[in-house]
């Protein structure tokens, strides 16, 4: 897809995300609630937040362990941070090619092979969540007669659970039948072009690389137990934010309101996740547990603040640090991965 057409199309989806969160609803009461918001709690919020990146980098370490062994914690935690900083200010969460393309700037590690890490990472994200979800939901505090968009959240649940399972085959598929693969790629590479086959080739070869963890079932525990770490952590800072807005939820709303926002946040949109944050939140918070617009909808913007700031101004440190110009980095590892 032309990159304006990309751009376009992010910006439509989260406009139309963004008027079915506040639609009808009174926006100055919701700016007042915002900015009544208990500083203390909200600040926490992001801090506990943006602190998951170091969970993060601790969990790539084991990814990276059969291409790259030796990458350094804060190697991984400013690619982390510099990745991220992309995703809110460059469209369709470019950041996850960036993070890889930064990381082999600075360590001595292909962008394929840490690509392949991503895509890992990305697997592991998506059955903890599942994992936790199932249980939320068996939770004692979890409405039972829960709906989403009407339909009752067994049918959500339903599709997260085929789609697990196809991430899951397609990966086991690439790591148990790797030659078949790099020949079928070389075969269709050589029918576009004789020149790419090679390069193409190269690319996937070290993609699969990254995907050796899945062969040792050690590391590939410790790696999905750091997941689940991880987005327990996360749902800390929901709890906290919940806090800040005086919305009286507990621990299972707060693990549901994460899991539902990582839902949305994966569809691609706007930069910073704009607006998808803000459904998440709704459909979550207002829709499943029943707190008012107006506390719900002053929640997922100041949330959403909360962890854009930081995470943002770190990478752009990072950034500095290491040299990297935003879009320049963008279009250098758009190339590579056009080049692959």
């Amino acid at each position: 897809m032309n990159p304006k057409a990309k751009v376009g199309l992010g910006l439509l989806i989260s406009a139309g995300f963004l008027w079915w969160a506040f639609h009808g609803e009174d926006l100055g009461a919701i700016a007042r609630r915002l900015a009544e918001a208990d500083l203390l709690w909200l600040i926490a919020a992001g801090a506990i937040s943006t602190s998951g990146g170091v969970i993060r980098a601790i969990r790539w370490k084991l990814l990276l362990e059969p291409v790259a062994p030796d990458v350094s914690f804060g190697a991984r935690w400013a690619s982390l941070n510099v990745g991220f900083m992309v995703t809110n200010v460059y469209p369709a969460r470019f950041g996850e090619v960036v993070r890889p393309y930064a990381l082999s700037r600075i360590a001595p590690v292909s962008m394929s092979g840490a690509l392949g890490t991503i895509v890992l990472e990305r697997a592991l994200d998506t059955v903890a969540l599942l994992a936790i979800l199932l249980v939320t939901l068996l939770a004692p505090g979890f409405p039972q007669d829960a709906t989403v968009l009407g339909r009752p959240i067994s049918l959500a649940v339903t599709g997260a659970v085929v789609l697990c399972v196809v991430i899951l085959v397609l990966l086991a598929a690439m790591v148990a039948f790797p030659d078949r693969l790099l020949a079928i790629t070389r075969s269709l590479a050589r029918t576009f072009s004789p020149d790419l086959e090679e390069k193409v080739a190269s690319r996937l070869d070290g993609f699969l690389r990254g995907l050796v963890v899945l062969r040792d079932p050690g590391t590939l525990a410790r790696a999905f137990g750091w997941s689940v770490v991880l987005w327990l952590w996360m749902a800390a800072s929901f709890w906290a934010a919940f806090r800040a807005f005086e919305i009286e939820l507990g621990v299972v709303a707060a693990v549901f309101t994460q899991c539902a926002v990582s839902v949305f946040v994966a569809i691609p949109a706007a930069p910073g996740f704009i607006g998808t944050m803000q459904a998440g939140v709704a459909v979550s918070v207002q829709e499943i547990f029943g707190v008012a617009a107006e506390p719900t909808l002053s929640l997922a913007l100041g949330y959403h603040l909360a962890g854009y700031i930081p995470v943002t101004l770190l990478g752009l440190y990072y950034a500095s640090r290491i040299g990297l110009n935003v879009r320049d980095a963008a279009a250098a590892a758009e190339s590579e991965m056009g080049e692959g």
